[in-house]
């Protein structure tokens, strides 16, 4: 079901177009492609579809990446909040959120009580231990110092 209509006249000639139905609706279709392949990605950000974490809450996510990129979030919160977790991520089954708890420890305490990542849970033994006893003291510390104005 084809028919033909002029297009424009110029210097005498006649431009035709053949347009069929389904010509049509392709055209609109493919017009529509690049609209829907740019707001689908931007929508789909908006509403969350991603393993970044936001906050320091995602150490507890069953993503190992999202668990050691949240590490680094726990900005602005007392200590008593952050250490604690990070402390326990150096038991932790991945060792990319070992490491990333770990350097973040050393970042926030100077420490590193030779702690390797990559290390077998019994040669890691040890160095957790000695983050919790560091951070027993640390604790008390600042009981003492919160008393005391």
């Amino acid at each position: 079901m084809q028919h033909t209509e002029p297009r424009s006249r110029q210097g005498g000639e006649r431009k035709e177009r053949s347009l069929t139905a389904r010509g049509r609706s392709q055209t609109v279709r493919l017009r529509l492609w690049p609209v829907v392949g740019i707001t689908l990605p931007l929508v789909a950000m908006t509403f969350g579809c991603s393993i970044a974490p936001r906050n320091f809450r995602g150490m507890t996510h069953p993503a190992a990446i999202t668990r050691a990129r949240s590490v680094g979030l726990g900005q602005g919160l007392p200590e008593s909040q952050v250490i604690p977790p990070l402390i326990s991520k150096l038991d932790d089954p991945d060792p990319v959120v070992r490491l990333s708890a770990h350097e973040e420890l050393r970042r926030r305490s100077g420490q590193d009580f030779g702690y390797l990542p990559w290390a077998p849970p019994e040669e890691r033994t040890k160095s957790v231990a000695q983050w919790r006893a560091w951070w027993g003291r640390r604790q008390g510390s600042l009981a003492k110092t919160s008393h005391n104005p």
